[in-house]
């Protein structure tokens, strides 16, 4: 008989509304100015931590577009909001998204680390390389480097970052009042790090912390995203909607790692749409993108990043080369075949819906059972859930994790003096060599 591990869940808090729940914001249970409004991210975290999920998954982006969705509008960045949720939880992990396009390798080694600090070993780094010519625009720059430029810079960035983590061993501060020692020198590393993109002395003026290291997300798609993820993650936040495509990107993951080097976890983005009896899974999931304007808000998304309107003509190399500068590869991947196709733009978009988000319906009951399928056929060790909604949050919390936990899937308790890196059962960071 297979036994299976435990299901992991996560939830994106998106507030005011992201991609895939635009509308959050007309909802007249929910603050509309919920994105900058610290009393909803402490209850939806704390909500969170009831239900006993593994984190809480802050994103982010270094720029506004101002048609864009409303929490990308005016909203917190990622560290000041976790280090105020560090302190309204107790065993809950926070990952929030920074970019290592646009932050030094030191800043943000930092950063990371005092947040790991403060939450007493709680922390995790989304690692991106930003999208768009609007971000770079804002750091000094006409345009966003290139494709590989980006990950070549991230790949160096983790290195550094790494690295600067494991300045101190254990034991570097013996702190002993009776010798007047403080720091015990032969434990301490350097770095001297003189690299294509960063040159770093080191060492790092923080100390390691009980986790070792903050846990390691990273979101990329595309080939050199896949391999930096085979090199650096702890954990993978996937986007597919079919677990045939999971599956597919996990191997691709797969194939690029180094011996001896553990797989990353996979988590899949998705939206939950609950039904409240059985056999009303499909009336959920429309009313679902109903609600979110989902069509409407596709042809939006699409038309900014291909920078036209979504009309009749024919997708052209143009709207490729955007798709790919201001969304990246899975709009532009998807537009190319329906261009090798002959389908025309408004035709593709509409294909698109239903392709570029995961929507899971049902009850809790059916909930579950949609989520472990994904984990049984391999294309999945959790999902992170996009959170707009408390009411639906509640749900998860009374509905869905009962139901999975009468599976075997599910903790029934937070186990004391856990990290992330324990929640998510991944094994302590590897100390650089010296």
């Amino acid at each position: 008989m297979t036994t299976f591990a435990q299901l992991h869940l996560g939830a994106m808090l998106t507030a005011s509304g992201a991609p895939d729940d635009e509308r959050a914001w007309l909802d007249p249970d929910e603050p509309a100015n919920a994105s900058v409004n610290p009393d909803w991210y402490r209850e939806v975290a704390q909500l969170a931590e009831e239900a006993l999920l593994d984190f809480v998954f802050v994103a982010d982006a270094v720029f506004a577009d101002l048609d864009g969705a409303p929490h990308y509008l005016s909203r917190f960045e990622p560290l000041s909001v976790l280090s105020y949720l560090a302190a309204a939880t107790r065993h809950i992990g926070l990952v929030g998204t920074f970019s290592t396009s646009y932050q030094e390798p030191y800043n943000l080694a930092r950063m990371l680390l005092s947040l790991d600090h403060l939450s007493g070993g709680r922390a995790g780094w989304n690692v991106v390389t930003s999208l768009g010519d609007r971000a770079a625009r804002n750091f000094g720059l006409d345009g966003q480097r290139d494709h590989a430029t980006r990950y070549a810079r991230a790949a160096e960035a983790l290195e550094v970052i790494r690295g600067l983590w494991h300045t101190y061993d254990e034991g570097s501060f013996p702190r002993d009042r009776a010798s007047g020692q403080y720091l015990d020198r032969a434990h301490v590393r350097t770095l001297e790090h003189r690299g294509e993109h960063f040159a770093v002395a080191g060492p790092l003026n923080i100390e390691r912390s009980r986790q070792g290291e903050p846990v390691v997300f990273q979101a990329g798609h595309s080939a050199p995203g896949r391999a930096l993820a085979a090199a650096s993650a702890d954990c993978v936040f996937g986007m597919q909607t079919t677990i045939a495509e999971a599956l597919e990107y996990r191997a691709g993951i797969r194939a690029e790692l180094a011996a001896g080097r553990p797989e990353p976890k996979l988590f899949i983005k998705v939206m939950l749409a609950f039904a409240d009896a059985p056999g009303h899974a499909d009336d959920a999931r429309r009313a679902y993108l109903v609600r979110h304007g989902a069509l409407d808000e596709l042809t939006g998304r699409v038309a900014r990043a291909i920078e036209r309107d979504v009309d009749e003509s024919p997708i052209t190399e143009h709207d490729l080369a955007r798709a790919l500068v201001n969304e990246g590869t899975w709009l532009a991947d998807h537009l190319a075949a329906d261009r090798d196709a002959g389908q025309p733009l408004r035709a593709s978009v509409a294909r698109l819906l239903g392709r570029d988000r995961l929507v899971v319906a049902g009850t809790g009951a059916e909930i579950a059972g949609a989520l472990l399928e994904w984990r049984d056929a391999g294309a999945a060790d959790g999902f992170i859930v996009q959170v707009s909604n408390r009411a639906e949050l509640r749900r998860v919390r009374d509905e869905l994790v009962p139901a999975l936990r009468e599976r075997g899937a599910f903790r029934d308790a937070y186990p004391e003096q856990s990290t992330l890196r324990s929640l998510l059962g991944i094994r302590a960071a590897e100390v650089p060599a010296r």
